[in-house]
C-alpha cells in the first residue's frame, strides 16, 4: 500500500501565529494567510510542528509499525516535486521540493519565492506594514521634538547633545518594536532579521565581501554620474551637507558622526527595510516586487526629490544583496560604507582651511 507524507495539512484551521516555524528546527515550513508549505526535503516526519499547532491546523499522520521520527516515517515522505517551470537552467525549470496546501484545492506544487532564511520566522505583510508605520511616526516625532522650543533654546554648548539624544531616541524606538514584533511570535530577533553569524562559511563570507565591493562601486558610479548629469543641466541645487551643523566640525563632531551615520544608522534601517519590510513583502508579492517596493519606500523616507534616484538605486542593490546573501550583514556593510564616505566628504570640506 502506498503511503502518503507525514504530515496533513489543514489551512482552513491556521491562524497564522508562527508557532510550528518556531518548532521546526529544519525551516521546512511556509506559512502565508491562505497556505501551508512543506519541503519534504528538509522534512523528517519529527511531527514538532504539529504538537505545536494548537489548531491542528498540521497533523502528524501516523505510519503503520513506526515512530514518528524512525528511517521507515522518514521513508514514507514523498520524493520532492519539480516546481513550475520559470525558464532558468537546462530544460526549462528549477526544484524547490515545496508543496503546499492551499485553501480550497489539494496539495499542489508552487513556484516559492526565496526569502532568506530568518531562523524560522516569517515575518507577515501586516507586521512589515505596522514597522514601517512606526519608523515613519518615529521620524516625524524626531524632526517635531528637534524644533520643540526647549530643545531649539537649549544653550549652545548643549545643542548638539539635545540633538544627538533626539536622533539616539528615535533609533531605540525603531529598535524597541522590531523586538517586540519578533518576541511577541516566540521568534528569536538576531535570527529574525538576519543577523546571526554561526554557520558562515569563509567561502560566503568572501563572496559576500566581493558582493559589497562591487555595489559600493556600482551605486557610487551611479551617484556621480546622476550629480555630473543634473550639475551640467542646471538642475543639481547646493551640494551642502548639514552633517558638520548636527555633529559639530570638530573632532567630536566626527566621533559622534561616525558612531550615529555609519555604524548605528545602517543597523537600524536595515532591520527595518531590509530585514522586516522587505521579508513581509517579499512573502505577499515576490522577491522583486518586493525590492523595487522597498527601494521606493526607502527613498522617499529621505526626503529628497533631488536625490530620489540615486537613493532608490542604493535600496534596491541592498535588498538585492540582503536577498541574495540571506543575510542582513553584507547590506549593513554596503550602507555603512556608503554613509562613511558622504560623512568624510562632508567633514572633509567643513574642516578644511579657508584660503
Amino acid at each position: 500500500m502506498k503511503k502518503g507524507p507525514p504530515l496533513k495539512l489543514d489551512p482552513r484551521a491556521c491562524d497564522g501565529c508562527g508557532s510550528c516555524l518556531i518548532a521546526c528546527d529544519r525551516d521546512a515550513l511556509k506559512v502565508g494567510r491562505t497556505f501551508l508549505k512543506v519541503d519534504w526535503q528538509r522534512c523528517n516526519g519529527c511531527g514538532a510542528c504539529a504538537r505545536a499547532c494548537g489548531r491542528k491546523a498540521i497533523v502528524l499522520r501516523k505510519v503503520e509499525g513506526a515512530g514518528s521520527n524512525t528511517i521507515a516515517a522518514q521513508e514514507a515522505r514523498p520524493r520532492p516535486v519539480a516546481r513550475r517551470s520559470t525558464g532558468a537552467g537546462k530544460g526549462g525549470g528549477r526544484t524547490d521540493g515545496f508543496a503546499q496546501a492551499a485553501t480550497g484545492e489539494p496539495d499542489r506544487v508552487v513556484q516559492v519565492p526565496k526569502t532568506g532564511k530568518r531562523g524560522g520566522f516569517q515575518w507577515t505583510l501586516l507586521e512589515a506594514a505596522a514597522m514601517l508605520s512606526v519608523t515613519f511616526s518615529a521620524f516625524t516625532a524626531k524632526e517635531t521634538l528637534a524644533l520643540w522650543s526647549p530643545i531649539a533654546s537649549v544653550p549652545a554648548e548643549l545643542e548638539i547633545p539635545a540633538r544627538v539624544g533626539v536622533l539616539a531616541l528615535y533609533y531605540v524606538i525603531q529598535v524597541a518594536v522590531l523586538v517586540w514584533l519578533v518576541r511577541r511570535r516566540g521568534g528569536e530577533p538576531a535570527a529574525a532579521l538576519g543577523l546571526r553569524i554561526a554557520g558562515t562559511t569563509a567561502k560566503h563570507a568572501i563572496q559576500s565581501s566581493g558582493l559589497v565591493v562591487a555595489g559600493l562601486v556600482a551605486t557610487r558610479l551611479v551617484a556621480s554620474l546622476y550629480a555630473y548629469v543634473t550639475s551640467e543641466m542646471g538642475l543639481m541645487p547646493s551640494t551642502s551637507t548639514d552633517l558638520p551643523a548636527l555633529f559639530g566640525s570638530n573632532t567630536s563632531g566626527v566621533i559622534l558622526a561616525v558612531v550615529m551615520v555609519v555604524l548605528v544608522g545602517p543597523l537600524v534601517e536595515e532591520a527595518v527595510f531590509r530585514g522586516a519590510l522587505l521579508e513581509g513583502l517579499a512573502a505577499r508579492l515576490g522577491v522583486w516586487p518586493a525590492i523595487v517596493t522597498q527601494a521606493l519606500l526607502f527613498a522617499a523616507f529621505h526626503r529628497s526629490l533631488w536625490l530620489f534616484f540615486p537613493t532608490f538605486v542604493l535600496g534596491a542593490v541592498l535588498g538585492w544583496l540582503a536577498h541574495t546573501r540571506e543575510s542582513l550583514w553584507p547590506p549593513i556593510a554596503l550602507h555603512a560604507l556608503y554613509n562613511a564616505m558622504t560623512v568624510a566628504a562632508a567633514f572633509f570640506v567643513a574642516m578644511a582651511p579657508v584660503g
